[in-house]
């Protein structure tokens, strides 16, 4: 890959070294990337489609048109103050990976769309991440995902229709033979390791639990130690239980798990009063039901247990629960043999963030690449992968592309 493509990229968001990449679904940053993206899908010989959703389409003919496509794609959209390679290197990857076929002047058979989906990470709207793989997978409507708002108070259509990019394009996901999607790790285990390039063999599951913690809120200097409901004091006993014990079953099990409180609102949130709520957010993944529902379950009963032990009312909402998903074998085999040829060290390994990889899943063979993210970080100004490591990836790609799109590989996993 070019050095000067990926700082064109870089530049649609406002890199800064301090506050990153803001380009979330609907800002102008976000339409300017669309528009490159689309010069350079067409650069490469794609023509180009736009669904009603905005998932964007570049497509390369094969020999046997009529035959399934083999997708490769990603994101263009990322989280505020993020990083500029976090999907969008996903979607380039795959327009080099073709641009490569045209300059070796290889014939695919079947045709090979690379695909730039709409809101993977969900931060601008409120339904949830991943919407245009939702739509394309059939796990929501194309009606749904048009008339859901954003932070803002604005439609999908809308804005779709200000920036262009409401298209009247239909795709039919009976159309997708394979999909592909190479992304950064977002996380340690390759930088730290110094293997170029993983190979997803699962995406972890997430749990999503949420809680109420309601003491009696008082004065700080008053109120004695033995005389306190402190909303606060009981929270923090429950995050930690949370974090012991994912690091416990970490340790004595083979599947992954973490267990992580993102969200603690104190309520009043001042210094001089006793806390007398607290809303808390618990995130759990692991590659393995099981566990995932374990872990869960061990939290809930910590939850419900500080009502006897503290007196506080406890309120627990339901689990959202999703689960893991489990890529194809067979489409596993293939990147692997790519790599093998290309020469590039690889590694089997899970991912423990969500990808519209996921959805695609759930309807056609699916597999994933991995490259590293220096120090494990992402969604951050600091989000980096070396030049080296992405041209490693982006010729596994490349190789998985020529093998997909070869008809013979329409054999079903068992």
């Amino acid at each position: 890959m070019g050095r000067a493509s990926n700082r064109s990229v870089a530049s649609y968001g406002q890199l800064d070294p301090e506050r990153g990449v803001s380009r979330p679904e609907g800002s102008s940053a976000n339409r300017v990337l669309r528009d490159f993206t689309v010069q350079c899908m067409q650069a490469a010989g794609l023509s180009v489609r736009i669904d009603r959703v905005g998932n964007i389409f570049g497509r390369k003919d094969g020999e046997r048109d009529h035959e399934k496509a083999v997708m490769v794609g990603s994101h263009l959209d990322s989280v505020v103050n993020g990083g500029h390679l976090d999907g969008a290197l996903g979607v380039f990857a795959g327009i080099e990976a073709v641009r490569r076929l045209r300059d070796e002047a290889f014939q695919n058979q079947r045709p090979i769309e690379v695909a730039a989906f709409t809101g993977e990470e969900g931060s601008a709207f409120m339904v949830g991440d991943m919407l245009g793989s939702a739509v394309l997978s059939g796990k929501m409507s194309v009606d749904e995902a048009l008339s859901t708002k954003n932070t803002h108070g604005r439609t999908l259509y809308e804005i779709l229709t200000k920036n262009g990019y409401q298209g009247d394009f239909e795709y039919c996901s009976d159309e997708i033979e394979t999909f592909v999607e190479l992304h950064i790790e977002q996380g340690p285990v390759l930088d730290t390791e110094g293997v170029p390039v993983g190979i997803v063999e699962h995406i972890a599951g997430i749990t999503w639990l949420k809680s109420i913690i309601t003491g009696i809120g008082n004065h700080a200097g008053t109120t004695p130690m033995h005389l306190r409901q402190d909303a606060l004091v009981a929270a923090a006993d429950a995050v930690g239980f949370l974090s012991r014990r994912a690091r416990e079953m970490a340790r004595s099990q083979h599947s992954p798990i973490v267990g992580t409180t993102g969200r603690l609102h104190v309520y009043p949130n001042n210094m001089n009063v006793v806390p007398g709520k607290v809303e808390l957010g618990f995130d759990i993944r692991s590659t393995s039901v099981e566990s995932m529902q374990r872990l869960t379950d061990e939290t809930i009963s910590f939850l419900n247990g500080l009502k006897c032990e503290n007196g506080m009312d406890v309120h627990v909402e339901p689990p959202d629960m999703q689960a893991p998903v489990k890529l194809s074998e067979e489409i596993i085999g293939t990147i692997e043999k790519s790599a093998i040829q290309a020469g590039v060290r690889f590694k089997r390994m899970s991912s423990g963030a969500g990808h519209d990889t996921q959805n695609m899943a759930s309807i056609v063979r699916t597999g994933m690449i991995f490259v590293p993210s220096v120090n494990g970080i992402s969604h951050s100004p600091m989000e980096w992968t070396e030049w080296d490591d992405m041209e490693k990836g982006v010729s596994v790609l490349t190789g998985a592309l020529k093998s997909l799109s070869a008809c013979h590989a329409a054999v079903k996993d068992p």
